[in-house]
């Protein structure tokens, strides 16, 4: 029996959990998205080429995109700067680390620009870049080693040899070379070893001579005064010099164009190259000379990336070469980012730019132009005392535009640094650098802080400010009693109550506010923002002796005992008794 049991009903096989189906692989449908594209790049970069007799392709070249290779590269981390200066050495590799800042007159001469090595039309592609990228290298050590022997620290200059590549090719081929600079500092666009490039590639005796042109655009900025004294400085410096005017050139081509029509005509038409810092005007200046939109104009420096022809004429050439920043002692990134070679966009440090702005830009004029007031602390409360700082400035502008930060509610400084370099480099804040002045020994000298301010206050009148700032200033000179014809803006500013501005307390110094606790501006970034409206309706009513009664609003007021949270539903329930018994 047990052996037939058992073989009628076998023992129960052990439970096993459920493998579930079995998973289908489908192919990835989706051919876009960053891994993808990462994978893509890596095939390419890893793809053999073969040549037309069926060679393998060998190159050291990365494989990159035109507009990648001819970006402007003008500061470098400790890891790009090492991996492209072993790039360019091919086996070999040296640091390049600048120390301290300081300008020494006597290495002037040896700041030099890359010059292109001879080239012949026999040699092939693959040696000329090699020879162009070891003279590269050897401009690179050069310049390593000058500021590393003497202390010294180079700017943020232009390290892409692409670019480079581009300014070779334009003194090469034009006859003219016009170096475009900006008309308020033009000593600091101005490359004096590129003249000397220009002129070492002449060649009288062969026919093919060149020359060099100085351009100061943007002139119309410059009142007739500024002008004479920077033409004296560009004559007794023997350099060929002409004021221009992107803005207003289309009025001055209608005059030349009869003088231009009795010229002698060459049968090879004459090609000029322009050449400068990056959004100093090349693009705008070719655009005026030939009438309408040829190239592309931006606000961004290095909006033009490759080496452009246009025909101004069937016998004149125009050579459009993209910005370059040249190698320099003199100038911090501060300036730079002042002069509009660096973009604002892209600023990190807003601290030292914003700092030149308060040391060039009265305090008055800006208080004019942004309708705000800046206060600013005495030296005995660790402020400057003389003009605000950038803070005090950023700190003021933030709060009168409501640019805050998330969270603990401070001024956006970083945003408001944004606006106000953009206003001084467009000019909206305008400030002239002045030549430099001849001593008696012959040599120049760099004009003091001083000097300058004193060369720029013809600008700042009441005529220079917007149209909209003019119609306030006039309205609160009327309400203040004040003659528009004898109205000196640096004095009489600090009288005037408009938009954000705030008229000082007579029995203080002026400009200056301790940091007290009565204060209006107490605080700092969290002080309470003040608007002049309430000082106006004071006035208003004092003036005309006119009584108001003020009275606050109606969800303001107070409740009583209504209000109390511990009656509240005691007050409920007998209000719901009162209308029920009228009801």
């Amino acid at each position: 029996m047990s052996e037939n049991k058992g073989a009628l009903h076998p023992e129960p096989k052990k439970w096993k959990a459920p493998k579930g189906p079995k998973p289908v692989h489908h192919k990835n449908k989706n051919t876009i998205g960053l891994g993808r594209s990462i994978a893509n790049q890596r095939l390419k970069e890893n793809s053999i080429e073969y040549l037309p007799d069926g060679e393998m392709r060998f190159t050291t070249d990365k494989k990159q995109a035109g507009w990648v290779k001819l970006r402007s590269v003008t500061q470098e981390n400790s890891l790009d700067e090492f991996l492209n200066t072993a790039e360019l050495a091919d086996h070999d590799f040296t640091a390049e680390k600048g120390q301290q800042v300081k300008i020494i007159k006597s290495f002037e001469n040896k700041l030099t620009i890359p010059r292109r090595p001879k080239w012949s039309k026999d040699q092939l592609k693959l040696q000329i870049e090699r020879q162009e990228n070891l003279a590269f290298l050897e401009w690179r050590r050069q310049l390593a080693a000058l500021t590393e022997s003497n202390d010294l620290l180079l700017t943020p200059f232009e390290r892409n040899i692409e670019v480079w590549r581009q300014l070779w090719r334009v003194v090469e081929r034009c006859d003219l070379v016009v170096q475009i600079v900006d008309a308020r500092s033009p000593l600091a666009f101005r490359s004096v070893d590129l003249e000397t490039y220009v002129t070492g590639l002449s060649k009288p005796e062969e026919g093919k001579e060149k020359r060099n042109l100085l351009l100061v655009n943007k002139a119309d900025l410059l009142t007739r005064a500024q002008r004479v004294e920077w033409a004296n400085y560009f004559k007794e410096k023997q350099i060929s010099y002409v004021f221009f005017s992107a803005a207003t050139a289309n009025a001055l081509l209608e005059k030349e164009l009869e003088e231009e029509q009795n010229l002698a005509r060459d049968p090879d038409y004459l090609q000029i190259g322009l050449v400068g810092y990056p959004n100093v005007g090349k693009s705008s200046t070719i655009n005026a000379l030939v009438g309408s939109k040829k190239v592309s104009v931006s606000a961004t420096p290095g909006k033009t990336k490759h080496f452009q022809t246009i025909f101004l004429s069937p016998e004149v050439v125009l050579c459009d070469c993209p910005g370059l920043v040249f190698p320099n002692f003199a100038y911090s990134n501060g300036e730079l980012v002042c002069n509009g070679v660096l973009p604002i966009d892209q600023l990190r440090e807003h601290i030292p730019p914003v700092s030149l702005v308060c040391q060039r830009i009265p305090k008055f004029y800006l208080e004019a132009v942004y309708g705000i007031h800046i206060p600013i602390q005495s030296k005995n409360d660790g402020g400057n005392g003389i003009y605000p700082t950038a803070r005090e400035l950023l700190n003021a502008y933030a709060r009168a535009r409501g640019y805050m930060t998330q969270g603990f509610g401070s001024a956006d400084e970083s945003r408001a640094s944004r606006y106000i370099l953009k206003d001084y480099v467009n000019g909206k804040l305008l400030f002239i650098n002045p030549p430099p002045k001849k001593l008696e020994d012959g040599t120049y000298n760099i004009p003091s802080v001083q000097e300058s301010r004193d060369f720029n206050k013809d600008i700042y009148t009441l005529q220079s400010l917007p149209e909209t700032r003019q119609q306030q200033l006039l309205s609160a000179l009327q309400t203040k009693n004040i003659n528009a014809e004898e109205f000196d803006l640096a004095r009489d500013l600090a009288k005037l109550n408009f938009s954000m501005h705030l008229s000082e307390d007579p029995n203080q110094k002026p400009g200056v506010l301790s940091a007290g606790p009565t204060t209006r501006f107490y605080g700092g970034r969290q002080a309470a923002l003040e608007s002049a409206g309430d000082d106006l309706d004071r006035e208003f009513f004092k003036m005309n002796e006119v009584q108001a009664k003020m009275s606050s609003a109606f969800h303001k007021n107070e409740l009583g005992n209504k209000g109390d949270k511990k009656h509240h539903k005691k007050n409920k329930k007998a209000d719901k008794k009162v209308r029920v018994v009228g009801y």
